[in-house]
């Protein structure tokens, strides 16, 4: 089992320990009831949404969406039925009341703004708030080939967008990076695995007494944060 699938299972059994209450059938992160919009994808499925983007996006992204599409699992039961919206919470991003894209929205949200990013590239610029190894890791992104094209959205904020990079040939794992509106770009996390397992020790943190205080909360945030990044 990779890495990431070994986290999420560690997240769906902690909400489940935590009483977390899932979707509604009426409801989801689209907007309203939606049968096209599946709380999981297959790896099939995840090919045809994916046509109009001219990379292949991190596989640990592609094995995430098979594990919840803009959401994540209660639980490990297998006899319990994951094609409910009931059985799975919606995915929120650190800090942020924004939810992680469904993938369908995703390459909507890409196809829309991928003409005016390659027009734009030249104006990016690498934020001020990175260390050294953040830094390499940018400017190295910056001077690839593509580089505007390869930017993927997997969520939004009212500042700018969340994006991996994807990649001719498939990468493991890619950067969490912050395009902001001025397009200035800065690192988040140095993979989404790394995310989710700051994520697993936040939740599970909080089930422990006392509870932590904001602090503690940040510092788990920042190991991760900072922890050593592959190349993209």
């Amino acid at each position: 089992m990779s890495t990431i699938n070994s986290v999420i299972d560690k997240i769906a059994i902690l909400a489940e320990q935590s009483g977390y209450i899932g979707f509604l059938e009426d409801w989801s992160v689209c907007g309203g009831y939606n049968p096209d919009y599946l709380p999981k994808l297959s790896f099939e499925q995840i090919q045809e949404l994916t046509q109009k983007y001219p990379f292949n996006l991190p596989l640990e992204l592609c094995e995430l969406y098979q594990r919840g599409n803009s959401c994540l699992p209660i639980g490990v039961n297998p006899k319990k039925n994951w094609d409910s919206f009931d059985s799975y919470f919606p995915f929120e991003f650190p800090f942020e009341d924004d939810v992680f894209f469904p993938l369908g929205e995703a390459i909507n949200t890409y196809c829309s703004i991928a003409s005016w990013l390659k027009k734009n590239e030249h104006k990016l610029q690498l934020s001020r708030k990175t260390n050294n190894c953040q830094q390499k890791v940018l400017a190295s992104l910056l001077n690839s080939n593509n580089f505007s094209s390869r930017l993927f959205p997997i969520s939004s904020t009212e500042n700018g967008l969340y994006v991996v990079v994807g990649n001719k040939k498939q990468q493991e794992k890619s950067p969490i990076l912050f395009l902001w509106e001025d397009l200035v770009i800065s690192m988040e996390w140095p993979s989404l695995t790394c995310m989710m397992l700051g994520m697993a020790e936040v939740m599970e943190r909080k089930m422990q007494s006392p509870k932590p205080n904001g602090y503690e909360i940040e510092a788990i945030w920042h190991k991760y944060a900072v922890a050593e990044s592959g190349n993209p």
